[in-house]
C-alpha cells in the first residue's frame, strides 16, 4: 500500500461497512470525508481514554 493513508483507511473503512473498496468508491467524497473525520475524532477520544 504505497499510496499512503488514504487508500489504507478505504480498506479500513470498507471492512467497518460490510462493503468492498469499490463499493466505497461509489460514496459521495463528501460521505468519505465524514467518515474520515468520524474516525480520527474517535481514534483521539479512545486514546485519550486509554491515558487516564
Amino acid at each position: 500500500m504505497e499510496n499512503g493513508d488514504g487508500v489504507e483507511f478505504e480498506f479500513f473503512l470498507a471492512q467497518k461497512l460490510g462493503r468492498t473498496v469499490e463499493e466505497l468508491r461509489q460514496m459521495s467524497n463528501r460521505e468519505f470525508v465524514w467518515w474520515s473525520v468520524y474516525y480520527g475524532r474517535k481514534a483521539q477520544r479512545d486514546e485519550l481514554a486509554r491515558r487516564r
